[in-house]
């Protein structure tokens, strides 16, 4: 992976950590890890580097939620998840 493409890839999750979510293209995949075929490397790569970062943080791991969507993935990350019901009550 180039330099440049690893300070993108710490950009999202850096992203995912202040913000709650993000978005990695499929594209952005292929282009990053320069392969043919998405299979288990990248995903196991960006979970190393989640973790480090919550370690960096000093929190304990927590696995974000991930939903295909058109294109790509949408990651998301929260301490304390509610629901729109308790909201609404």
């Amino acid at each position: 992976m180039l330099k440049r493409h690893v300070e993108q890839l710490w950009t999202r999750l850096d992203e995912l950590y202040s913000n709650g979510t993000t978005f990695i293209s499929y594209g952005e995949l292929y282009h990053w890890y320069d392969v043919k075929r998405i299979n288990k490397t990248p995903w196991r790569d960006i979970k190393a580097r989640w973790e480090d970062l919550l370690e960096e943080k000093g929190e304990k791991y927590a696995d974000p939620q991930i939903a295909e969507v058109p294109g790509g993935i949408s990651f998301f990350f929260c301490r304390k998840p509610g629901t729109l019901s308790e909201l609404a009550s």
